[in-house]
């Protein structure tokens, strides 16, 4: 067993939660587009990276113990009156907000793909080939598109992807249904 030192994992933590937010750690400055920090694989590594060392703060630091892994809460749906729009942002960084006031907290955590799971079986989102990207991606259907659900083509290096935001709108509607999308509630 090994313990780390807490004041350090603090700090790694908060430099992981802005590189997953898109910004360079050490000045505190947005990175653009064209930034390996703005790479959808590399966010959501850092989310990962991030929730791993979450695990060993909520275990006072220590790693390789065998004590018992604690059993997740369900998701406290209390907290979404929290919730306030900030920008279109993809489903990854909604849901980094939602969860935001659970940090630290034990909790079963809404994962994207519950979210759009749940928007493709409501009729929202679904799967095509689009030219722009010249792959079959996920976009909104005209039912997504009215809600707020749009997206817009990003370029990482060489390669282009289709990223789907949500506006105001979009993200409200999400708010106000998540318990429905936990529970696979289609609505009528």
């Amino acid at each position: 067993m090994e313990k780390f030192d807490l004041k350090k994992l603090e700090a790694a933590i908060e430099y992981v939660q802005k590189i997953a937010d898109g910004y360079d750690p050490v000045h505190n400055t947005e990175e653009g587009n064209d930034s390996v920090l703005n790479n959808p694989n590399v966010i959501r590594c850092m989310y990962f990276v991030k929730e791993v060392l979450m695990a060993v703060r909520c275990n006072d630091g220590v790693i390789g113990s065998m004590k018992k892994k604690m059993k997740k809460e369900p998701f406290p749906y209390e907290i979404l009156q929290e919730y306030r729009y900030q920008e279109d942002k993809t489903i990854t960084l909604v849901l980094a907000q939602i969860h935001l006031p659970a940090e630290g907290m034990n909790i079963k955590k809404v994962t994207p793909q519950t979210v759009t799971g749940w928007l493709k079986k409501s009729g929202y989102l679904t799967e095509e080939f689009c030219q722009e990207v010249g792959k079959v991606t996920v976009i909104p259907t005209q039912m997504g598109r009215e809600l707020g659900i749009y997206t817009e083509v990003r370029t990482y290096l060489t390669n282009s992807y289709l990223a789907v935001l949500y506006n105001r709108n979009a993200q409200e509607f999400l708010v106000q249904n998540l318990e429905a999308i936990v529970n696979g509630e289609i609505l009528a």
